[in-house]
């Protein structure tokens, strides 16, 4: 038959056991409130805009051609040459591009929910190389001496065209031209388009006389709101991306990486350079020319403001520690019984493993209305004092209650420089869990189990303390 302390253990490890059922109750708790904030979002984005995606700038000229082709004559009985006329379309990539993005970061409440959101300021200008353009069409038009070239336009394709604040100014050689909505491209409707002077293009070479004269320059300027993510896929030979804000969290993600940037408390600042060599944006566009986007649209890269640790993200870290906080209070219970000779009876324990977990359901709870580091210290507050009146009793004595007091409120205090931490929580979660053992392990090095277990044993007869 086990003696006393060998129940006592088995009792104690079966509460701290039982308490993960309210542990694992907040966890579902939190998981129930986070996906109430993601629907809070979807809602914000359907009256707002999504995430943003802008493929810019894609020159397009549309010409028509003949080709004769063999058809059957019903009234001839035989086949016969026929012109057919032809509608294409040949997308440009810039030959050089520069975009300026300036994002202003905003808040819009749903509910409790608040959710960020952003007005951006997008400033692009590059140009094409005219005699690149005449080239391809003199070539063209040998094999279709007939081509008619149609009146080109420059598409702006942006993913959720509801963020375009105010009217976007567009400017071609210097001169204003109209910006109408729709990019007229088939695979990519969403965006703007502007379109150019009917006289742009001619069949006829120029001589080149003048660099300059050889480059077609543009710009635009579009105020653009979103949420979290703005992105672009610049269509160009030589590209750079400039984009800045107050936000002092940003996740650069998309197929390339910044080449430059700066972050700290006041914001960032990152810089982009890609080239076609790189980007191949040349064969992704004439693909997307033959209906097929998918690779221009993967190409994409830009920034996302993230919470680094938002409030779930920082409870839920919090409760997984939970069943360490019980099991170093139980322990320092049962040490402190053993060496003290003072009987805690497992009920004492129960509570005081229930008040650890009802701190993290007061902390989820609070901090859906005040800032997380408020609501993590009234809560510290309001279970540490708790227990310090609980555990006044119970040790009948205030020292004694004021030092286990006092460990939990390091233990707290710990825990969240953990949850607050980024990249090293994990690891600093391993150095508490370590660092826990070795002072167990240090305190109970000389105590003989076998003699207690006797003393036990031997006074299993003695009235119970009251």
């Amino acid at each position: 038959m086990p003696n006393l302390l060998t129940k006592k253990i088995i009792v104690i490890a079966i509460l701290a056991l039982m308490l993960l059922i309210p542990l694992d109750m907040i966890l579902s708790k939190i998981s129930e409130r986070s996906h109430y904030l993601e629907q809070a979002r979807a809602s914000v984005a359907e009256s707002w805009t999504s995430e943003q995606k802008v493929i810019v700038p894609i020159l397009v000229v549309p010409y028509t051609t003949e080709k004769k082709i063999e058809v059957w004559d019903k009234q001839l009985k035989e086949k016969v040459w026929q012109m057919r006329t032809e509608k294409k379309q040949r997308y440009f990539e810039a030959d050089r591009l520069q975009i300026n993005a300036d994002i202003a970061q905003a808040t819009r409440s749903k509910g409790i929910y608040r959710v960020p959101v952003y007005n951006s300021l997008i400033s692009i200008s590059g140009l094409f190389n005219r005699e690149r353009l005449q080239n391809f069409f003199q070539e063209t038009q040998k094999n279709h001496p007939n081509m008619v070239i149609g009146q080109a336009f420059i598409a702006v394709s942006i993913s959720d065209p509801r963020g375009i604040n105010s009217v976007p100014q567009f400017s071609w050689q210097g001169q204003p031209l109209k910006i109408k909505p729709g990019t007229l491209i088939t695979q990519s409707p969403q965006g703007v388009h502007s379109l150019l002077p009917k006289d742009q293009f001619k069949k006829e070479k120029v001589k080149i006389t003048n660099s300059k004269k050889t480059n077609l320059n543009f710009e635009l300027s579009i105020d653009l709101r979103g949420m979290e993510s703005l992105s672009f896929v610049p269509v160009g030979n030589e590209s750079r991306l400039t984009v800045q804000s107050s936000w002092p969290h940003p996740q650069f993600e998309g197929s390339f990486l910044p080449v430059t940037y700066s972050i700290d408390q006041s914001g960032y600042k990152a810089e982009w350079k890609t080239t076609s060599f790189a980007s191949n944006i040349s064969n992704k566009l004439y693909q997307c020319q033959k209906a097929q986007c998918d690779a221009l649209m993967y190409s994409a890269y830009g920034v996302k403001h993230i919470e680094p640790v938002d409030v779930y993200l920082q409870s839920e870290r919090s409760v997984k520690y939970g069943i360490l906080f019980i099991g170093l209070s139980f322990i320092a219970f049962f040490i402190f019984e053993i060496v003290k000779k003072l009987p805690i009876h497992p009920i004492q324990y129960a509570l005081v493993g229930v008040a650890i977990a009802v701190f993290y359901l007061l902390l989820v709870s609070l901090s859906e209305h005040i800032r997380f580091a408020t609501a993590y210290l009234v809560s510290t507050l309001c279970c540490v004092l708790l227990l310090l009146f609980y555990l006044r009793y119970v040790l009948q004595n205030i020292r004694l209650a004021l030092a286990f007091s006092g460990m939990f409120s390091v233990l707290y205090a710990v825990l969240y420089v953990i949850i607050s931490a980024e990249d090293f929580a994990f690891l600093m979660g391993g150095l508490l869990s370590f660092i826990s053992l070795v002072i167990v392990m240090f305190t109970t090095r000389h105590i003989n189990w076998f003699d207690i277990s006797e003393q036990v044993k031997s006074g299993a007869s003695r009235p119970p303390r009251v």
